[in-house]
């Protein structure tokens, strides 16, 4: 044994997955499944695919544009790229603003659009089993004002619902484009 036990663990881990391999089966760990982004947003959770998102941030260096929709809060320069700023909270209608010092910004992985969404918190990634589907999705979509359109599926997990964000859909909408 080696003066590294987590070492000695990722070792084994490796062997495992070899031996399989050479019998010609895949070793699957829980994160084997869809790897999202889990956020709150007004209290509520959401979740999006880990590959619409490109980089998660804070909202620094706000930069205001005016005469645009409440929900348009400014743009940010990350990285020499500019993106606009949408906040999802107001946007979806909630009536409260996403503060800029204590939220978080989702940087999207969209090349003809660089948008980025304000939220109130990222928790960080997520999986979540097939079986934990929320059945009743339709009654819960009032809840979800303005996101109920963008919403295709919800999760029950550690006592909680979850609902994943389409954020394809959300950037070809008609209502997210439109700014002023």
């Amino acid at each position: 044994m080696s003066a590294n036990p987590a070492f000695d663990v990722l070792s084994q881990l490796r062997q495992d997955a070899l031996d399989l391999a050479a019998q010609g089966l895949v070793y699957s760990t829980q994160s084997a499944g869809v790897k999202n982004i889990a956020f709150v947003v007004n209290g509520i959770n959401f979740f999006c695919d880990a590959n619409a998102v490109k980089e998660v941030a804070i909202c620094d260096g706000l930069m205001t544009v005016p005469q645009t929709k409440t929900w348009m809060r400014g743009l940010i320069n990350s990285k020499g790229v500019l993106y606009s700023v949408t906040d999802l909270s107001l946007f979806a209608g909630y009536g409260r603003p996403t503060s800029t010092q204590k939220g978080h910004l989702l940087l999207l992985d969209e090349k003809d659009k660089q948008s980025a969404l304000l939220v109130n918190r990222v928790i960080g990634f997520r999986y979540f089993e097939g079986d934990q589907t929320v059945a009743d999705l339709e009654s819960k979509l009032d809840l979800l004002d303005g996101l109920g359109t963008y919403v295709v599926q919800g999760h029950h997990a550690d006592g909680e619902d979850w609902y994943q964000l389409n954020i394809t859909k959300l950037l070809e909408s008609e209502q997210f484009r439109e700014i002023q």
